[in-house]
């Protein structure tokens, strides 16, 4: 008796379908191992001796018998007993980071709900300009930027190392603490938002800052996530501001950035090297901490905050 193949054979449309699927994932695993990579090479030099640095440096990770902590020693404490720079470093960058990531986020909301839900004359206008904004690159502010600052820094006399100190983190904090596309973003979402809500909530009396502060605000977490995740990213991974600013002031005032660049600064030293990537493995671990808890409602974000039309 024939047995009876009871396998459904595919159609034509899901067998390319099938193809493509395997091609996107084969294009996807590349990229992103071409991405992870260097991450892993980061790592791995980070803990070869400058022997291992020397002779292999092609490899990976180090060689057996190669491993050390000698590149993350020192970090923390100097052999005087005295504070590194390094935990310095960390400071300057986290409180700058968590101060633009918090003062973006306010900023971002609040422009966003009056543009929204307030009537004003001009809405129009002002979202062509934060659209025709988009297209001017920010380096063209650079110059100007840090001549008004050498000027207000000359003006004020700022020449001890707390008043530069305070200057210099104002002049990198505040302008920075928006985006057009941080704006936008918020905008799209805020649009989603049925207006019977709003609406019903103003007929029960309550004030616009309820309406943001209890409605708009719970509603937007998850696009919330996506601008602390980008702005955090941004901001912890700026080097030519930062660099700009600080020229010459000394190490204590440095943010993380600024230190990595300057740690290797193109030394041909096996140390160096290993030094440098010990720095930019601790660099990453915020900016990884951040990603880890944002993961999860940056999909839902930016799946929520699609262009209306």
């Amino acid at each position: 008796m024939r047995s009876v193949n009871t396998k459904k054979r595919l159609t034509k449309s899901q067998i390319t379908a099938r193809r493509e699927k395997i091609v996107s994932f084969i294009v996807l695993a590349i990229a992103a191992f071409l991405f992870v990579f260097p991450l892993i090479y980061m790592l791995g030099t980070s803990f070869k001796s400058e022997l291992d640095l020397q002779t292999h440096p092609e490899k990976i990770f180090p060689t057996p018998g190669q491993w050390t902590l000698k590149h993350y020693t020192g970090f923390f404490i100097t052999a005087s007993g005295e504070l590194d720079n390094m935990p310095k470093w960390m400071f300057n960058s986290i409180w700058s980071t968590a101060a633009t990531v918090g003062l973006t986020l306010l900023t971002d909301l609040i422009v966003a709900y009056v543009v929204v839900f307030l009537r004003w004359k001009g809405k129009k206008v002002f979202m062509k300009l934060l659209f025709a904004w988009m297209a001017a690159p920010t380096v063209i502010g650079t110059a100007p930027g840090l001549m008004i600052f050498q000027t207000v820094k000359n003006a004020l006399g700022a020449n001890t190392s707390a008043g530069t100190y305070m200057l210099v983190y104002f002049w990198l904090v505040v302008p920075g603490i928006t985006g057009v596309f941080n704006v936008i973003l918020m905008n799209n979402f805020f649009r989603t938002i049925p207006v019977d809500i709003i609406e019903s909530a103003k007929s029960d009396g309550a004030s616009h800052f309820k309406i943001f502060t209890k409605i708009v605000c719970p509603l937007a977490k998850s696009t919330m996530m996506v601008i602390v995740l980008f702005t955090f990213a941004a901001s912890w991974n700026n080097l030519q501001g930062p660099q700009l600013l600080m020229a010459g002031e000394g190490q204590a005032i440095q943010t993380i950035t600024v230190a990595l660049a300057e740690s290797y600064g193109g030394s041909s030293a096996w140390g160096a090297q290993g030094v440098s990537m010990a720095t930019a493995v601790f660099s990453l671990i915020p900016v990884l901490i951040i990603f880890i808890f944002t993961q999860n409602k940056m999909i839902e974000g930016l799946a929520s905050t699609g262009v209306k039309g």
